[in-house]
């Protein structure tokens, strides 16, 4: 079984926007995947975050995981998440069960 996992690199804000202080509109993340054999595999990439006026907001300091996990799982959708997921999936199959060689040391050395 594979667990997948997202983590949050960098959190780009505007210091001011809309009459709010540290307005996040980019976040990068990693989205990542390990079997039980302990096999990993993961993908990076950012997401754009759009607040308007009148939205709920969070202020930067008082943003949790979860928050931000929330606003990048809502950007890049189920279909796309699913994407990611079965190509994790597929690198953790191909590092199994490999079906090429990378050869480093020359046979004739």
């Amino acid at each position: 079984m594979t667990t997948y996992s997202w983590t949050f690199s960098t959190l780009c804000a505007y210091v001011d926007k809309a009459g709010e202080s540290d307005v996040v509109y980019r976040v990068d993340w990693v989205y990542s995947g390990v079997d039980d054999a302990g096999y990993s595999a993961r993908i990076a990439g950012s997401s754009p975050v759009a607040y308007e006026t009148g939205e709920p907001f969070i202020p930067l300091s008082d943003l949790e995981k979860s928050d931000v996990q929330g606003w990048v799982t809502t950007e890049v959708g189920a279909d796309r998440i699913a994407t990611l997921t079965a190509r994790i999936d597929a690198e953790i199959a191909a590092l199994v069960t490999p079906t090429e060689l990378v050869v480093r040391v020359m046979p004739w050395s």
